[in-house]
């Protein structure tokens, strides 16, 4: 006899349910998507001990069918999909049709419902796979489960189990991240008790993250909202201020399903580059839709891996929604974007001035309202109506102007009912029309300045912030943040096109290194050659640094170096891109003025005009910002008038 033998059905469902539930948060993320493809709007998660003696969920969706209750947990009985071609359009949570048999293999499970179309309910008793009762009872429609004894009858995996609270906590986990991913349903989490979780289900995920993070988090957080072709990202993203050093507050989602995946996680890092602190992972709450046709969920039991069928459209489009969630903030907060924008609304300004000074000029002219030099006489009454009729024109200064000399043809007017002398008053015209022509020529010299009073310099703090005002709000600009990422920037483009500034050094530097940082050296020559260091082996154990990168004055360039070689040791096993980026970074920091540095007037201006002209002037290279905003709203709210 052979040593094969087919399992028992009782056996098989144990296997079965050991991929689908590993513990408690599993069966409540099983169960709960269940309720959400029942269409339901509010879903209420109870446990008892971490989930492992006691959950109950209940949900007003459509409700089980009484006919479909006891198929319901057999295995891969499913209402979701009826044949092959439909795993290639899976719209719904759940579609395998092994939560409920495989919550039944290892529990105690009550069921009872009522379907939307049925007058009555059932109530059916589950242990270890058996149907024990299936009774009609009165109920609301909607369902609501209790599992009790979770693993009962699976010591093997009962022992596997963390405490209570680890427990809870994962489940908590879960119900987090199918609040945010369904902000038009209300979930409420208690656990021994206590509510733990409990969202308004508005419909809006501004309000949930309220709901689920608190204030800190919602006022500090800003809309990604972005379409193209057949797909749309939405979401919120984190400010600076709340990132994180591991990605614990990621939350990814395609199709409102949660998911894990480095091509999206990698898009969002990319996308953060240089907005956020070197090593820190934003708060986003990312949203994909996309047509269901091109991805394949049926991957894993767990449904948390997926395959795209072009990942690369999907990193280019998760970044380009992050990165321009990123940019339309900074128009609207950082000082330096808002000048910038100010400037170019100007320049657009003086150029509409331009044009409509030169235009109002020749129409005044044409229309014999200023007369040419030629033009010796002319009816002043009809210059008179047709300077009335003239349109008032944009912007405010010349309707001004205009209206100016409206007023001094309606003072002659009056002046001409008084006085009969023609040849007097021809003279006071003349005179009249002429110093009209002057004003308007001479008002290109007087048209508003492009660059200057686009902020208000009120002065320095603690000789490392500089305080500037625009418009009811003051900023407080770090120095050395600023400066930093201004001499970064500098730097890249240099290092990048290979042109290397360099400063050659009177006496040359003799530095000693272990044998360690001699090998670091090496290894990075190019990239420190590229930056504008000349130097050469000198012995066993040092280097000869006769040229150093010509990026300020007032450097330790032995310390530098050294912290150069920290930078590259501590970058050894990253990508080189982000390697030379934290390089770069370094450099700039070292070369930058220090907090606590005195700078007169003048350089903390100049400093200010050089930031407004950078692209990307929002945060050091390291991350940090480089100005911070205090609106009159606040100020005046320090002072209680408010």
């Amino acid at each position: 006899m052979g040593d094969i033998v087919l399992l028992d059905e009782q056996t098989i469902n144990k296997i079965a349910a050991g991929e689908v539930v590993d513990r408690p948060a599993s069966i409540v993320k099983e169960l709960v998507e269940n309720s959400i493809d029942a269409k339901a709007t509010s879903v209420s998660v109870e446990i008892k001990k971490g989930g492992i003696s006691y959950i109950k969920i209940t949900d007003n969706g459509t409700g089980f069918k009484s006919d479909d209750i006891e198929l319901a947990f057999e295995r891969h009985a499913t209402s979701k999909i009826r044949k092959e071609e439909d795993l290639q359009k899976i719209t719904s949570m759940g579609f395998r049709g092994e939560a409920l048999a495989s919550v039944a293999a290892i529990s105690k499970v009550t069921l009872t419902t009522k379907n939307i179309n049925e007058e009555i309910g059932r109530k059916v008793r589950v242990e270890g796979g058996n149907v024990i009762s299936n009774q009609e009872v009165p109920s609301v429609t909607g369902t609501t489960i209790e599992i009790f004894d979770v693993f009962y009858n699976v010591p093997a995996r009962f022992k596997f189990l963390k405490k209570d609270y680890t427990e809870a906590g994962y489940i908590e986990d879960v119900m987090t991240r199918l609040a945010l991913s369904y902000p038009n349903v209300s979930f409420k989490y208690i656990n021994n008790g206590k509510t733990v979780l409990q969202t308004s289900g508005t419909g809006n995920l501004h309000d949930t993250i309220y709901d689920v993070f608190g204030k800190e988090i919602y006022n500090a957080v800003i809309p990604i909202d972005y379409e193209t072709g057949d797909m749309k990202v939405f979401g919120m993203l984190g400010k600076p201020v709340i990132s994180r050093s591991t990605r614990i507050h990621q939350y990814t989602f395609l199709n409102n399903r949660y998911i894990r995946d480095k091509t999206i996680s990698s898009a969002i890092d990319r996308a953060c580059e240089e907005k956020f602190a070197i090593s820190k992972h934003a708060f986003i709450v990312c949203n994909i839709y996309m047509n269901p046709a091109l991805i394949d969920v049926n991957v894993h039991p767990a449904k948390l891996e997926v395959k795209f069928a072009d990942e690369a459209k999907i990193f280019e489009t998760v970044y380009h929604a992050v990165r321009g969630a990123i940019e339309n903030d900074n128009a609207k907060t950082s000082p330096f974007t808002i000048a910038r924008e100010e400037i170019k609304a100007k320049e657009i300004i003086g150029d509409t001035q331009d044009k409509k000074i030169e235009q109002i000029t020749k129409d005044l002219i044409n229309n014999g309202v200023i007369p040419t030099k030629e033009e010796k006489k002319y009816n002043f009454e009809s210059a008179t109506q047709k300077l009335y009729q003239q349109p008032k024109a944009e912007p405010v200064q010349i309707n001004s102007l205009i209206e100016s000399l409206n007023d001094k043809i309606g003072n002659i007017n009056e002046e001409i009912l008084e006085d009969s002398t023609q040849e007097r008053m021809e003279y006071k015209v003349e005179n009249t029309f002429e110093q009209a022509k002057f004003e308007v020529e001479s008002y290109e010299e007087t048209k508003i300045d492009k660059v200057d009073n686009v902020y208000k310099y009120v002065g320095h703090l603690f000789d490392t912030y500089i305080i500037i005002q625009m418009k009811d709000k003051m900023y407080f600009v770090d120095q050395h943040a600023a400066h930093e990422r201004y001499l970064f920037e500098q730097i890249k483009e240099a290092y990048y096109a290979k042109d290397r500034q360099t400063q050659m050094l009177l006496i040359p530097l003799l530095i000693g290194l272990s044998t360690k940082e001699m090998n670091i050296v090496k290894d990075n020559v190019d990239m420190l050659e590229n930056a504008g260091f000349i130097l050469e082996e000198f012995g066993e154990n040092s280097y000869k640094i006769s040229g150093v990168p010509n990026i300020g004055y007032n450097i330790d360039h032995k310390s530098m170096f050294k912290d150069m070689i920290t930078e590259l040791s501590t970058s050894e096993k990253t990508e080189r891109q982000e390697k030379e980026h934290r390089f770069l970074a370094t450099l700039a920091c070292k070369a930058a003025v220090k907090g606590g540095m005195k700078l007169d007037v003048e350089e903390q201006k100049r400093l200010v005009d050089n930031m407004i002209n950078l692209d990307n002037p929002f945060t050091c290279p390291h991350g940090r910002p480089t100005a911070v905003p205090m609106t009159r709203y606040e100020i005046e709210r320090k002072f209680m008038r408010k």
